[in-house]
C-alpha cells in the first residue's frame, strides 16, 4: 500500500496514511496536493495521480490528542544518534556503545536530551570526565530533543521518501 504524509494547513506533519484515504480527502475537499507520486491509479472514467503529500485545507488543532514525549531511554538514544559515535563517527553494535554526558555529571551536567550522545567505548575513555573541549574532542552533531512524529516514523519505517524530508524538519533549526 502507498502511504501518503499528511500535513496540517501549517505545513507541520501530522501523520502517514494511505493512498486511498488521502484520495478520499483530495475529493471531499478536505486536503489539497503537494506533491504527487509517479504511480497513477485508473478507474473506468479517470486516472488520477498518487499524492506523496497532502494538506489540510484547514487548520486541525489536533488530531491524536496531545503530541507524545520520546521517552528518555538508551535504545532512543542509539537511535537517535543512528548507532554511530558523535565524537569519531563510526558505527557500532549497541553493546560496544555507551552514552556519554556531554557535560560530565560531576560539572552540573544533567541527564537530558541535550546533553547526552552516544559515543564509542574508546572516545568515551578518551573524554573521560571532561567537556569535549577539555579533552580536545569535536562532537559530530549537537544533541537534540527529537520530534516525536519524526522519531516514530523513522522508527516505524525502514526507508522514508526523500520527498517528506523537506516537510519533516519543519521545526529544526536552521545550518549557519
Amino acid at each position: 500500500m502507498e502511504r501518503v504524509l499528511l500535513l496540517n494547513s501549517s505545513y507541520e506533519p501530522i501523520s502517514v496514511i494511505g493512498a486511498e484515504r488521502a484520495i478520499r480527502l483530495l475529493f471531499l475537499g478536505k486536503v489539497m496536493v503537494v506533491e504527487e507520486s509517479a504511480t497513477t491509479w485508473h478507474s473506468i472514467s479517470i486516472a488520477i495521480r498518487v499524492p506523496s503529500i497532502v494538506r489540510m485545507v484547514n487548520y486541525v488543532k489536533s488530531l491524536t490528542g496531545k503530541r507524545s514525549v520520546v521517552k528518555l531511554t538508551r535504545k532512543n538514544i542509539m537511535l537517535r544518534d543512528k548507532y554511530t559515535c558523535q565524537y569519531c563517527s563510526d558505527k557500532h553494535a549497541p553493546a560496544k556503545l555507551n552514552i556519554d554526558h556531554v557535560i560530565p555529571r560531576g560539572q552540573g551536567g544533567k541527564s537530558e536530551w541535550e546533553n547526552l550522545v552516544t559515543s564509542c567505548i574508546k572516545c568515551n575513555s578518551k573524554k573521560d570526565c571532561k567537556t569535549p573541549k577539555q579533552a580536545g574532542m569535536t562532537l559530530r552533531k549537537m544533541p537534540k530533543k527529537p520530534d516525536f512524529f519524526v522519531f516514530t516514523l523513522h522508527r516505524k519505517y525502514s526507508e522514508v521518501p526523500e520527498s517528506w524530508l523537506d516537510y519533516m524538519y519543519w521545526n529544526v533549526e536552521l545550518d549557519t
